[in-house]
C-alpha cells in the first residue's frame, strides 16, 4: 500500500505541473472592414490615424486606422495555424499512468524458476511535436514492483497515423532504468529497458487522452552469493502493458 501511495502522488504530481497556465498567451487581434483579421503585437498605436503591428517573423506593418473595424486581446489558439486542430509543432508533454502484467525469469545460478510481475508507473515524457505526424521527447518517472523500484529515464518517439488530434498512433521507447531492491538480501541494480505498442488519441473539450496498450522489456541486474562466491545474475522482466494519460 505505501507503494501504491508514493505512485499515485508522483502521478498527481506530475499531472498538475503539466498543466499549469503558460505565460504571455494572448496576442493582438485587429478585425478589418474587409472581413479579414491579423493576429500580432500592436507596437504603436497613433488614435484616429495609424497603427503599427509586429507578426512573429516579419516585418512591422502598418495599418490605417480608418480600415480597423475592431482591436482586441484575445488567447492565442491551442493550435494555431492549423484549422484541422492538428498540433503541427512546438512543445509537448504526455503523462501517463502504465500498468504492467507479465513475469521475470532469472539468469543467475540461483534462479531457474519464472516468476509472475506486477508493474505499476507514473511517467511524463517532454519533448517536441515536429510535425503532425511525429512526437519525439525525452521521459522519465516512476515504477514500482512488489519489492523493486526503478527510476526509467527513455527516449520516446510516436508516430500519428492521421493529420488529426484524434488519430491513432504507433509508439516506441528505448533507455535505461537505475533501479534498488526492498525486502530482500543483496543488492539489486536497474538495467536496459524498452517498449512498443500501440494506441490512440481523443480530443475533448478541455484536454486530449491518451489510450494506449503495448510491450515493454525491463532488466534487472542482481548479487548472488553461491559458496561463498559472489556473482551477478540477471532477471529479465517482459509486461503487457495498458497507458492511459493525457497529452498536451
Amino acid at each position: 500500500m505505501i507503494f501504491i501511495r508514493h505512485v499515485l502522488i508522483v502521478f498527481c504530481t506530475m499531472v498538475l505541473l503539466s498543466t499549469l497556465p503558460a505565460q504571455g498567451t494572448q496576442h493582438d487581434v485587429v478585425y478589418l472592414n474587409n472581413g479579414t483579421f491579423l493576429r500580432g503585437t500592436i507596437s504603436e498605436l497613433i488614435p484616429g490615424k495609424s497603427l503599427k503591428m509586429y507578426f512573429m517573423g516579419h516585418d512591422t506593418l502598418e495599418i490605417q486606422m480608418s480600415d480597423v473595424k475592431k482591436i482586441s486581446k484575445e488567447n492565442i489558439p491551442e493550435r494555431a495555424g492549423d484549422e484541422s486542430g492538428v498540433k503541427s509543432r512546438g512543445f509537448t508533454n504526455i503523462t501517463e499512468f502504465v500498468v504492467g502484467l507479465g513475469y521475470s525469469e532469472g539468469l543467475g545460478r540461483n534462479q531457474a524458476s519464472v516468476q509472475k510481475q506486477f508493474s505499476m508507473m507514473a511517467t511524463t515524457m517532454n519533448g517536441f511535436t515536429i510535425s503532425p505526424y511525429i512526437q519525439l521527447g525525452i521521459g522519465t518517472g516512476l515504477e514500482l514492483w512488489k519489492t523493486r523500484g526503478f527510476i526509467p529515464v527513455y527516449l520516446d518517439l510516436r508516430a500519428n497515423i492521421l493529420k488529426y488530434m484524434s488519430s491513432p498512433f504507433f509508439y516506441v521507447n528505448v533507455g535505461y532504468a537505475p533501479g534498488w531492491v526492498k525486502g530482500e538480501t543483496g543488492m539489486g541494480l536497474g538495467g536496459a529497458m524498452a517498449g512498443i505498442g500501440a494506441g490512440a488519441k481523443f480530443k475533448t473539450s478541455k484536454v486530449v487522452l491518451v489510450l494506449a496498450v503495448g510491450y515493454r522489456f525491463q532488466q534487472t541486474r542482481v548479487w548472488e552469493v553461491v559458496n561463498l562466491v559472489r556473482s551477478k545474475g540477471t532477471l529479465d522482466a517482459n509486461f503487457f502493458v495498458i497507458r492511459a494519460g493525457v497529452f498536451f
